[in-house]
């Protein structure tokens, strides 16, 4: 399986201080750059609360403030967050590399239209497999 990181247009060098923020591809597909420019044009409120978040987290070593990330609270996923448009829908789903100790990896989407918690739970499951696929081939 050829597994690749792609940059994230609007995260420059200044904003990857700390971490490089990057999207996971698998076989040269990635689950969050196409919503990413859907949420720029359709819902821009909540792509700058995104982005202003995703360059946070490349600046400092972890963001503890739920309104902006958030841990999943199932267990079975191990150390997979989300990142928040506070008030907002957009989430976008990512974990730290711990073999590198560089990197942020982004790897799915999730929008917020209801309180579903077993839609949420998917995400961040999605989010965990993707996460395995990549240690596995880095």
């Amino acid at each position: 399986m050829n597994v690749s990181l792609a940059e994230i247009p609007g995260v420059t060098n200044q904003h990857q201080t700390c971490w490089v923020v990057r999207v996971l591809r698998v076989e040269g597909r990635d689950l969050v750059l196409g919503p990413l420019a859907e949420w720029e044009k359709d819902s821009p409120g909540d792509y700058k609360k995104i982005m202003k978040v995703i360059q946070r987290i490349g600046q400092v070593d972890r963001i503890r403030d739920e309104k902006h990330v958030k841990k999943s609270k199932n267990p079975k996923h191990d150390q997979i967050y989300e990142i928040r448009a506070h008030t907002g829908s957009a989430r976008l789903m990512f974990f730290y590399s711990e073999k590198t100790q560089a990197a942020v990896i982004c790897t799915n989407t999730y929008w917020k239209a209801k309180d579903s918690q077993r839609e949420q739970d998917q995400a961040f499951e999605q989010c965990h497999k993707l996460k395995q696929i990549y240690e596995k081939q880095s």
